[in-house]
C-alpha cells in the first residue's frame, strides 16, 4: 500500500495512479493512460526537462557545499537584482515560503519598530504556527489555537462573490474601505507591514484593477511596509517575471518559492532594507543557500529568460481567451486569470467537482477551488495541450447542460 504511512493519505479519495513516465505537462501511468498535468505550482519547467536535467547532474559532480563562497548563489542574487530592476538591496535565501513569509514580517517588525501586521481572508502564508496564523484559510486555525497577536484580517477583494455584497461597477474598492475602518477599530494603529498575494492560490481569486496600487498608496499612508507575496504568481506564471510588475507598485519586500528551484526547495525575500546588525543573526542558518537549489534556480531564470516567458504568454493567451469564450455557457458565470493562472468559474462549487470529476476521467489533473476549475500547469504546456482541455471543457458543459 503506497498509502500506509502517509499521515495525509485520509484526505486522497483514491491511490494515485502509478506513473511510469513523464515528458512537459504529460504523464503515463502503469496501464497506459495519458494524463496531462494542470495543477503543478513547483516543477515550472515540466518534466524531463534536458536542460534542467544536464545542469544538476553537472552541479552533483562538483562540490556541493557552500563553504568558501558561492558562485552560484551570487549568480542567483544577480538574476533576482535583474530581473526586478534593482528595486531591491538584499536578498535572504530560505528553504520555503513560509519561512520567507515568516521572516518578512519579522524584518518589518524590526524596520519599523512596530508590532502588528495585515493580512487577508483565504489568504495563504504557510502552515507553521505563526504562518497559519498569518493565513486566512480557517481549516489552517480551527483548533489550534491561541493565535498570534497582533494579526489584523481583511476581506480580498473577491469580484465573483463579493465580501462586502457590492456590485463590482459601483464597488469603488468597498473591502478597502472596510478595512480603514477595521484597521481604526481593531487595532493598536502599530501595523509594520500589510502582506498580500498577486491572487490569491485559494480559488485563484485576481484582486480588480487598480485594487492593489489603492491597497499600496493605503499602506503607505499609514506607515506601513509592503509585502508581497508572489511565492505562486511569481517567476513568470501570470507572463510578467512578476506579477507586481503588471501593477504600477514598487514593494518594500518581494517572497518567492514554489517554482523558484522547479521542485528544490528554496525561496526567496528581497527587501529594500535590512535589519541593524544585531538583529541578523537570528535569520542565518538553515539551508536556504544550498548549492544544488541555487543551482537550479538559475536555470529557472535562464530558461525564463531564453524563451520560456515568450512562451507562457502564447499559450496562456490561448488558454485565457479559450476561457472567455466558455462564457457563451449558461452554466459559467465567468473566468479569471493571467498567462499559465487561469479559473473557469461556475455555477456552484456542486458543479465544478462534478466537471473537474469529469475532467479527470478524461485524463485532465486540474485544481478545485470552489465554484471554480483553476489551471496552473508547468510552463511546458503545449499549444497542442490547452486545444484538447479546452474542447473536453466545452463538451462536458455542453452534455452536463442539457
Amino acid at each position: 500500500m503506497m498509502n500506509q504511512y502517509d499521515l495525509l493519505s485520509p484526505l486522497r479519495s483514491a491511490e494515485p495512479p502509478k506513473i511510469v513516465k513523464a515528458e512537459g505537462a504529460s504523464f503515463w501511468d502503469s496501464e497506459g493512460k495519458h494524463y496531462v498535468d494542470l495543477s503543478e505550482l513547483c516543477v515550472i519547467l515540466g518534466q524531463n526537462n534536458e536542460d534542467f536535467i544536464n545542469v544538476m547532474s553537472d552541479a552533483l559532480r562538483k562540490p556541493t557545499i557552500a563553504k568558501g563562497g558561492s558562485e552560484v548563489k551570487e549568480r542567483l542574487h544577480q538574476y533576482l537584482m535583474e530581473t526586478t530592476n534593482h528595486q531591491f538591496n538584499h536578498v535572504h535565501l530560505t528553504t520555503s515560503g513560509t519561512e520567507a513569509a515568516e521572516w518578512a514580517v519579522l524584518m518589518a517588525q524590526k524596520l519599523t519598530g512596530r508590532s502588528e501586521v495585515v493580512t487577508f481572508w483565504n489568504s495563504i502564508h504557510g502552515r507553521t504556527k505563526f504562518g497559519a496564523a498569518l493565513s486566512g484559510l480557517p481549516a489552517r486555525k480551527i483548533g489550534y489555537g491561541p493565535l498570534a497577536p497582533g494579526v489584523i484580517y481583511a476581506p480580498y477583494p473577491n469580484c465573483a462573490d463579493c465580501p462586502m455584497g457590492r456590485c463590482k461597477e459601483d464597488c469603488n474598492f468597498a473591502c478597502l474601505e472596510f478595512l480603514d475602518k477595521k484597521y481604526k477599530y481593531e487595532s493598536a494603529q502599530d501595523a509594520a507591514a500589510v502582506i498580500v498575494e498577486g491572487y490569491q492560490a485559494a480559488g485563484m481569486v485576481f484582486p480588480p484593477d487598480g485594487y492593489l496600487k489603492a491597497l499600496y498608496d493605503w499602506a503607505k499612508s499609514k506607515g506601513m511596509l509592503f509585502i508581497m507575496d508572489e511565492i505562486q504568481s511569481g517567476m513568470g506564471r501570470t507572463g510578467t517575471m512578476y506579477f507586481y510588475q503588471q501593477q504600477g507598485i514598487e514593494p518594500d519586500m518581494l517572497l518567492l518559492g514554489k517554482g523558484l528551484g522547479n521542485g528544490l526547495h528554496i525561496a526567496a525575500l528581497l527587501s529594500k532594507d535590512q535589519p541593524e546588525k544585531a538583529a541578523l543573526p537570528a535569520m542565518s542558518g538553515g539551508a536556504g543557500e544550498e548549492v544544488l537549489a541555487c543551482t537550479a534556480a538559475c536555470e529557472v531564470f535562464r530558461q525564463l529568460e531564453n524563451g520560456l516567458l515568450d512562451h507562457i504568454n502564447t499559450v496562456g493567451k490561448q488558454l485565457q481567451e479559450g476561457f472567455e469564450a466558455m462564457k457563451s455557457h449558461p452554466s459559467v458565470v465567468g473566468r479569471r486569470g493571467a498567462g499559465l493562472a487561469a479559473a473557469l468559474i461556475l455555477k456552484s462549487p456542486e458543479f465544478a467537482m462534478a466537471v473537474n470529476k469529469q475532467l479527470k476521467e478524461r485524463g485532465f489533473i486540474l485544481a478545485g477551488g470552489g465554484a471554480a476549475i483553476c489551471c496552473r500547469s508547468p510552463y511546458t504546456l503545449t499549444s497542442e495541450e490547452v486545444s484538447e482541455l479546452l474542447k473536453a471543457v466545452d463538451e462536458i458543459l455542453t452534455e452536463m447542460e442539457k
